[in-house]
């Protein structure tokens, strides 16, 4: 997983409404610790992220973490907007899933996610109700 580009769309996502709140900050200062980015490295990507060219996981476990990551920050704030809704539809098609699994797999995130279903059980549920 290249970390850099990873990071750079969890920071798009939290900036899908134009605001980064306490909440999505904290989750972002908490991600790229966890990706081996100090302090001063998360707030520069922050303030000077660019788009980047995105080359999807082959591995569905890979681009499901990768989904399941990004929904976590567009809830953060307990708000999921219409722009929010529509990058995160973007970056799972870009992320090589396919247009008639979307629904099915927003929905098992936004739902498990809020419900604090783990990562490995959400994909499982996605497995078993994808068309």
């Amino acid at each position: 997983m290249n970390r850099l580009e990873h990071f750079l769309h969890l920071i798009q996502v939290a900036l899908a409404d134009e605001n980064i709140d306490n909440s999505e900050h904290e989750m972002l200062m908490k991600f790229g610790k966890r990706m081996g980015f100090s302090k001063i490295e998360i707030e520069n990507h922050i303030e000077t992220i660019k788009v980047a060219t995105y080359k999807p996981k082959i591995e569905l476990e890979k681009r499901f973490e990768e989904m399941y990551e990004i929904m976590k920050m567009v809830l953060a704030d307990g708000i999921i907007s219409n722009s929010e809704m529509r990058l995160v539809t973007n970056l799972a098609l870009k992320l090589g899933f396919a247009e008639n699994e979307i629904s099915v797999l927003l929905t098992t995130l936004i739902q498990g996610i809020k419900k604090n279903v783990s990562q490995n059980e959400l994909l499982i549920s996605f497995e078993k109700n994808k068309v």
